[in-house]
């Protein structure tokens, strides 16, 4: 038996800039196993419009693999996409060959500068409870002493005496309890030990903050990238991300299509035929695709630049089956599909999958728990936030000599009056 099927990525399609994607080496692997068990040989016909699953035209007529199953001109389809209910009427579908999920392509974010992430070691609730708390005891402080002051008619500190010694403990730079009374020693420990509690765990959490490289991507979901008003988000024409995206109901899918409606060139039809994804995804783009081909163009996007230049959002959605599709009633569906059903219960589709797998260097979440990780100095971008407090606290207190200086001699010119 000899079959026409028809293909629309690489290595089936050998066309020239055709980029190598997981699920055309998914494809090719599942084909040639259904090939050699069930005993036939294939020729492949691409589309002669759109490498791509096809779109609808107001004719009623498919382009891409859709358009030639419409047409019969091929006895199968391997190109996986979603099955849709639009379709339903002109072809038929496979049993399920595997499951993806789509993401949002997006360009690698610069790392955000951490001159102040000594402030995010706590909340803002904490902050505010600290300096609370460093006022009651100020307050506590002033009060027990005057009032013993009082009684032995002798003057007390003032209230700005205290915020310098309590200024001074925070900063460890230590005090004397001699001759304290009994209440305002009781007051000193329990404040030494909150501060010592304090200090340990913001040494602990800076520590972990400066080890850790922080990213800001464009957008982290798809409702964040159908809200943007400056990230202008692709959709990858007659593919089954775009068709669902196209005809939902859903709220955010349904603003996606409304953004698409208005600026029809965000639908591409080259993503697959560059050689680098990042000359479609950069400055304020992202590119919607499906997440084992996204992988794909990642990798290959660091391979050519050896570096990473786009890489994946947080958070993936519209998790779906992959199917391959026959023209209406065709007489090869049924032995197809047992034989994918067999597949799935030797294992073969897993392997395929396993082989066909690309290496993410450009995950994020990965970076970051290889970068904690990692044993080495620390660097200038790691010590900038340290660097610039030490930096304005040397102005500040150059500033304060100054003026000490100034305020001395005006007071030193007063007295000679």
């Amino acid at each position: 038996m000899h079959l026409l099927i028809s293909s629309a990525r690489s290595p089936l399609l050998n066309k020239t800039g055709l980029a190598v994607i997981n699920f055309g080496i998914i494809e090719k692997i599942v084909l040639d196993i259904l090939a050699s068990h069930i005993g036939f040989t294939y020729d492949i016909i691409p589309p002669r419009d759109i490498l791509s699953p096809g779109f609808l035209q107001p004719n009623g007529s498919w382009t891409g693999t859709t358009g030639q199953l419409q047409r019969k001109e091929v006895d199968m389809c391997v190109t996986m996409s979603a099955a849709s209910s639009s379709k339903s009427k002109i072809l038929d579908v496979s049993y399920p060959v595997v499951h993806a999920d789509s993401v949002i392509v997006v360009p690698f974010p610069k790392e955000t500068s951490r001159t102040w992430f000594g402030i995010s070691s706590f909340q803002i609730s904490a902050w505010i409870a600290m300096s609370v708390t460093f006022v009651v005891i100020i307050v506590v402080s002033w009060i027990i002493v005057r009032v013993n002051h009082s009684k032995l008619d002798v003057m007390a500190p003032t209230l700005s005496y205290w915020v310098v010694f309590y200024f001074g403990l925070c900063t460890l730079q230590g005090t004397s309890l001699r001759g304290s009374s009994t209440p305002f020693r009781i007051v000193c420990i329990v404040s030494v030990f909150g501060i010592y509690i304090t200090i340990n765990y913001f040494t602990a959490s800076y520590t972990s903050i400066l080890s850790t490289p922080v990213f800001k991507t464009a957008v982290n979901s798809i409702e964040d990238s159908a809200k943007s008003t400056t990230v202008k988000t692709l959709l990858i024409k007659g593919s089954s991300t775009d068709e669902h995206i196209m005809s939902s109901l859903d709220p955010t899918f349904r603003m996606l299509a409304n953004q698409m409606r208005l600026y029809p060139e965000r639908r591409i039809v080259n993503a697959l035929t560059v050689d680098d994804i990042s000359t479609i995804v950069k400055d304020n783009s992202v590119l919607v695709m499906a997440q084992s081909n996204a992988e794909s163009v990642i990798e290959n996007s660091y391979k050519i630049n050896r570096k990473c230049l786009v890489t994946l959002a947080e958070k993936t959605f519209f998790s779906r089956p992959q199917v391959f599709t026959y023209p209406k009633n065709s007489p090869i569906a049924k032995e197809i599909d047992y034989d994918l059903l067999l597949m799935h219960q030797a294992g073969l589709i897993q392997y395929a999958e396993r082989t066909a797998k690309s290496q993410n260097r450009c995950r994020i979440s990965d970076l970051k728990n290889a970068q904690a990780h990692k044993i080495a100095p620390l660097g200038r971008r790691e010590m900038s936030g340290s660097l610039v407090i030490m930096a304005l606290g040397m102005a500040i207190s150059f500033f304060i000599f100054l003026v000490e200086l100034i305020v001395a001699k005006m007071k030193k010119a007063f007295a000679r009056k």
